[in-house]
């Protein structure tokens, strides 16, 4: 009797004690609300003990939708929040008697993590579960309640930066997963993404639109890296164009950001891109024009190829790296390696794509061994510098499979070079 009817409007007792004793606060106005009661009250439905992050409080009329509604975003998530379907949502009233102890209908599933009462009385008390899930009158609460929190969402980020980065740092996982299914309101969903960048702090967070209005005035693209973390992703030898001109690159460290990137092709009329991807507009420095290092690194080049045949797509001089010798991009079509790595975790069969190797024509190393290649182009030596650079490349991206082969080929050449 407590648990559906706590909050009739008329008393209950069950012999001589009181059975209903909670206040429906969903009932009363804004105003006349204080905290300490709200706090309670979340603390009471949700099965709390601390007070919540952020509370919404709904009342509205319509046509099919008429209800009220008290929301509340929790300070932490719990252990099963993940696991959607066991994880406890929002109370289903009619005129304050529960009929659903947890309504997920009324919730997409990427808002999962909302918590409170939603009371209707557009719905008869003996409404079954399966006429709640068919109800044309839940679809609509449903639509209303998502537009109403994505709007709630929207306005703490703009007007309270700090509550909503920690409400993304704790539910974020979850709510990317409204680029993928909520296809209505993906743009509202778009906007509300939050990441580290290049430029900004590991404190700091930023938008799209944050970015956007930071960008340069040649700048066509939007730049991105994926990776397992900010040390791992800074230090990507990709980054290096990036650094040198100051260009701003969104770092997707959350392990649900690669799958969300792919359905985000542009923003504000400007493509998104990876930065580990062989198709993205960068800037040709003046060196790296110069006719006579070209024709030094174009026969080089084709020796590259024809030795790495087997491993790499193709083999280019590159316009993005400073101060590495060697990098791999995917091609244009290609996913990235961390994408790949991901999809195999969750046990995906996903072939692996031959990546490009680019080469940095005014390193050391590539102009040593341009020299050595005109000297003699059948020194065996250029063949095991060559698989060594490509397989350094695989070392940086954890792909390096041949480790003893790659450590055995080093000594080799280091014995060579020590003579």
């Amino acid at each position: 009797i407590k648990k559906y009817s706590n909050f009739a409007a008329f008393p209950i007792f069950v012999g001589d004690e009181k059975a209903n004793t909670i206040e429906a606060l969903w009932t009363k106005k804004k105003k006349d609300l204080k905290d300490e009661e709200i706090n309670e009250f979340y603390k009471f439905v949700a099965n709390d003990w601390e007070d919540p992050l952020a509370h919404l409080q709904l009342s509205l009329e319509g046509v099919g939708s008429t209800f009220k509604a008290l929301l509340f975003i929790p300070k932490k998530d719990s252990f099963d929040l993940m696991r959607t379907q066991e994880h406890k949502t929002v109370q289903l009233y009619a005129n304050k008697v529960m009929i659903v102890e947890d309504c997920k209908e009324l919730l997409p599933e990427y808002l999962h993590f909302i918590r409170g009462v939603v009371d209707t009385a557009d719905l008869p008390l003996n409404v079954s579960r399966e006429m709640v899930q068919s109800s044309p009158v839940m679809q609509k609460i449903k639509t209303t309640i998502t537009t109403k929190v994505l709007q709630w969402l929207d306005k703490m980020a703009k007007k309270d930066t700090e509550k909503y980065d920690t409400f993304y740092k704790t539910f974020g996982k979850l709510f990317k997963y409204g680029i993928n299914s909520d296809f209505a309101n993906k743009d509202k969903v778009i906007d509300l993404l939050r990441f580290e960048t290049s430029t900004q702090d590991d404190t700091t967070s930023s938008s799209f639109k944050d970015y956007v209005g930071r960008m340069k005035e040649d700048q066509k693209e939007i730049y991105y890296i994926t990776g397992e973390s900010r040390a791992q992703v800074e230090n990507n030898p990709n980054m290096e164009y990036f650094k040198k001109h100051e260009t701003e690159v969104l770092f997707l460290i959350d392990p649900v950001d690669a799958f969300i990137i792919p359905s985000i092709p542009e923003y504000d009329g400007k493509k998104i891109k990876a930065i580990d991807k062989g198709d993205i507009d960068l800037k040709e420095d003046d060196k790296t024009k110069d006719p006579e290092k070209n024709a030094l690194s174009g026969a080089l080049i084709d020796l590259f190829k024809e030795t790495l045949k087997e491993q790499a797509q193709d083999v280019k001089i590159s316009k993005r790296l400073v101060d590495s010798a060697v990098t791999l991009v995917a091609t244009a079509d290609g996913a990235d390696k961390h994408t790949e790595q991901l999809m195999k975790m969750m046990g995906q069969d996903v072939p692996k794509s031959k990546r490009i190797l680019e080469i940095n024509a005014e390193h050391p190393v590539i102009r040593n061994l341009s020299k050595r290649y005109i000297a003699n182009d059948k020194d065996p030596m250029l063949e095991k510098c060559i698989v060594q650079l490509f397989e350094s490349a695989q070392l940086i991206d954890d792909e390096l499979t041949s480790k003893s082969e790659y450590v055995k080929r080093m000594m080799e050449i280091m014995e060579e070079a020590t003579q």
